[in-house]
C-alpha cells in the first residue's frame, strides 16, 4: 500500500511539472501583470496626483479586485489543453490519473495562488507605502483587519471561494474563451434565481405594491405602509433556521460540491 502512495505523489510532481513547464509563461506574465497594476496604479496616484494613501482601508479595493479578477482568470484556463486536440489527448493520456490531474490543478489555482497573491498584496503594499514616505513623508495607518472587525468580512472570501470553484467547473465545460463563458452562466443563474424569488414574492404577497423590488432574495422583504404622520417599513425576515440553514451551505456545502461535480465532468471528458 505505501509504496503505491508513494508512487501516486511521485506522478502528481511529475505532472505538476510538466503544467508549469508548459504553462510558465502565462503564470508569470499573469502574476507581472496582476502584481504591477496593483502596485502601479497606487504610486502612480502619489506621485503624479500627489495624493497620499492615509488608511489601508483605502487600497483594500485594490486587494479585492485583484483577488477576485486574477484568481477566476487564473481559475478558468485550468483546463484550457482540452480546447485543442493535439494538446487534449496529450493530457488525457499522461500517466496520471485523471484524480491526480484534478488534485494539482485545483491546488495551482487555489491554495497556490492565493499564496502567491497575498505575498504579493505585502509586497506590494510595502512598495506603496515606501513610495509614499519617500515622496510625501506620510505612513498609511494600518486601520482595515481582513478577517475581523467585523467578522463579516470572512464572508467576502466564503463568496471568492464559491465562484472559485463555480469557475473551475466552467473550466471543465468550456475549453474555449472559458472566463467569459463562465461569466455569462453565473450571470443567467443569478438571474434565474432572481426571477425566481420575484415569482414567490408576488405569490405571497400579491401583485399591488411590486414587493418583489424591495426584496433581498430567499431572505427578507421589506413592506411599506403610510403612518398616520410619515412611510414606515414593516421587514418579514426568513425565520432563523433557515437563515443558519443559508450560512452553513455557503460555509460548507457549496464549493465542495462544485469541486465534485467538475471532478466527474473532467473525468467523463472525451476528445
Amino acid at each position: 500500500m505505501q509504496p503505491n502512495n508513494v508512487f501516486n505523489v511521485r506522478r502528481m510532481q511529475l505532472y505538476l511539472q510538466k503544467h508549469f513547464t508548459d504553462h510558465y509563461r502565462f503564470y508569470g506574465m499573469g502574476m507581472l501583470v496582476i502584481f504591477g497594476l496593483m502596485t502601479g496604479i497606487a504610486v502612480l496616484m502619489i506621485l503624479v496626483a500627489r495624493d497620499p494613501f492615509r488608511r489601508m482601508s483605502e487600497l483594500v479595493p485594490f486587494y479585492y479586485i485583484g483577488l477576485f479578477l486574477g484568481g477566476l482568470l487564473f481559475t478558468s484556463r485550468a483546463f484550457n489543453e482540452l480546447g485543442s486536440k493535439e494538446k487534449g489527448v496529450d493530457f488525457l493520456m499522461l500517466p496520471a490519473s485523471q484524480f491526480e490531474k484534478f488534485i494539482t490543478l485545483f491546488l495551482i489555482s487555489s491554495i497556490g495562488y492565493l499564496l502567491f497573491y497575498h505575498i504579493s498584496s505585502y509586497l506590494s503594499f510595502k512598495i506603496i507605502e515606501g513610495a509614499q514616505l519617500t515622496a510625501l513623508n506620510q505612513k498609511i495607518e494600518r486601520n482595515y483587519d481582513f478577517l475581523d472587525n467585523p467578522k463579516e468580512k470572512v464572508y467576502v472570501y466564503y463568496g471568492y471561494v464559491i465562484l472559485q470553484a463555480a469557475f473551475l467547473l466552467g473550466a471543465t465545460y468550456f475549453h474555449k474563451y472559458s472566463f467569459i463563458k463562465t461569466v455569462l452562466s453565473v450571470f443567467i443563474f443569478g438571474f434565474a434565481l432572481w426571477l425566481i424569488n420575484c415569482i414567490i414574492v408576488t405569490l405571497l404577497f400579491g401583485f399591488g405594491q411590486e414587493f418583489w423590488k424591495r426584496s433581498v432574495p430567499f431572505l427578507l422583504v421589506a413592506k411599506q405602509e403610510v403612518g398616520p404622520s410619515s412611510w414606515h417599513s414593516t421587514v418579514y425576515l426568513i425565520p432563523e433556521w433557515l437563515q443558519n440553514t443559508y450560512l452553513f451551505t455557503i460555509k460548507f456545502v457549496i464549493a465542495p460540491v462544485l469541486w465534485t461535480i467538475a471532478y466527474f465532468r473532467l473525468k467523463d471528458q472525451e476528445i
